[in-house]
């Protein structure tokens, strides 16, 4: 859809309709915008300003006796025009700050607390998702002989974790050619996930040219070999606070509440949400606007990625999901001052 023509006063009435929504949660009628409304603007000249708003599908009206309420396409608007992503107060840090708490445990066990804690400070549902290492980047590869048939392959990735992985060998090649074959990988992938890397190494080594071919054979026989991660295929994806949902005005509905449970039921959906944007996460929130969200696109739901490192211990992709009438501001502040606590601990351990 095309980028919307607003003019000045255009863009302060729904500024003004946009902020009075998300505070009272019920559609706005002209004699409401008019009070908000920061200059003397009679009732009629709102309602023509409503018109042509409705006319760019910035608003909608529930009901003909009804107010307007929000488009999707005026969130986006309004969150890449007008938002302000501010730190939090002290209040709001203390309460944060407890899902801070037990980053020493395993990442699922402190993903669990860590989920449930923001989905009861931030509102909404929070889930989450322990990536132990399948979003680091490579920054070297080795690998090392460990007598007659086996190896370990050590992945030195971005964050400056390290991964070992054991390994069959059962050409017995000696340290001086795997050296090799670890400094040839270096050089060719650096900067890939391992999943990407083991495809990429896969299909480039297949498609070899013939120089050098004794090496791309042999570092193509270890790619294969090279063991899957215990979980990927059906990783675990943790909800937490899925109940709150069901007292939004926007979910009141019994069963248009039971069909968005059930959609929070596949896990499956839910790890391709978090996969699909733990990359772009890892260097900030990610704010996915009802449509724009392809796994929940069909609800009218707003979704806050972000992706936190721990280490050697690997990633959390976190995602906070709550209806659009979302307060934009203390989400997407939230989370940036609280992932950034997670860098600033993790660096300090």
């Amino acid at each position: 859809m095309a980028r919307p023509h607003l003019n000045p006063r255009g863009e302060s009435v729904l500024r003004t309709l946009i902020e009075t929504y998300l505070e009272a949660g019920e559609p706005v009628g002209s004699r409401l915008l008019a009070k908000r409304y920061p200059e003397s603007l009679s009732s009629a000249t709102i309602r023509s300003v409503l018109s042509d708003l409705e006319d760019e599908s910035m608003v909608a009206q529930p009901h003909t006796s009804a107010g307007r309420v929000p488009t999707e396409r005026a969130y986006r608007y309004y969150v890449d025009r007008w938002l302000k992503a501010l730190p939090p107060g002290p209040e709001l840090e203390g309460r944060l700050a407890a899902a801070l708490d037990g980053m020493d445990l395993d990442p699922e066990t402190w993903a669990r607390h860590a989920s449930r804690t923001l989905a009861e400070v931030m509102g909404g549902v929070c889930l989450a998702l322990p990536l132990p290492l399948t979003q680091s980047r490579l920054v070297r590869l080795e690998f090392v002989p460990l007598g007659p048939g086996r190896l370990v392959a050590i992945w030195v990735g971005s964050q400056g974790e390290v991964d070992h992985r054991l390994m069959e060998n059962p050409w017995n090649y000696p340290q001086s050619v795997l050296t090799e074959l670890g400094n040839y990988a270096t050089a060719h992938f650096a900067g890939r996930t391992l999943a990407d890397m083991r495809s990429r190494l896969l299909a480039a080594l297949q498609a070899g040219a013939q120089e050098g071919e004794t090496i791309r054979g042999r570092l193509r026989d270890l790619a294969a070999c090279w063991p899957e991660d215990p979980g990927i295929a059906d990783p675990q994806v943790l909800v937490s606070g899925l109940g709150r949902l069901g007292g939004c005005p926007e979910f009141e509905d019994l069963a248009r509440f039971r069909g968005l449970v059930a959609a929070f039921e596949e896990h499956g959906r839910l790890a391709r949400l978090l996969n699909a944007f733990a990359d772009r996460a890892s260097e900030d929130v990610q704010l996915l606007l009802g449509s724009e969200n392809p796994f929940l696109g069909g609800w009218p739901l707003a979704t806050a990625v972000r992706t936190v490192a721990l280490g050697e211990a690997g990633f959390v992709t976190f995602a906070l999901v709550g209806p659009l009438r979302m307060d934009y501001g203390l989400v997407m502040g939230g989370l940036r001052w609280w992932s950034g606590q997670v860098q600033r601990r993790r660096d300090l351990a």
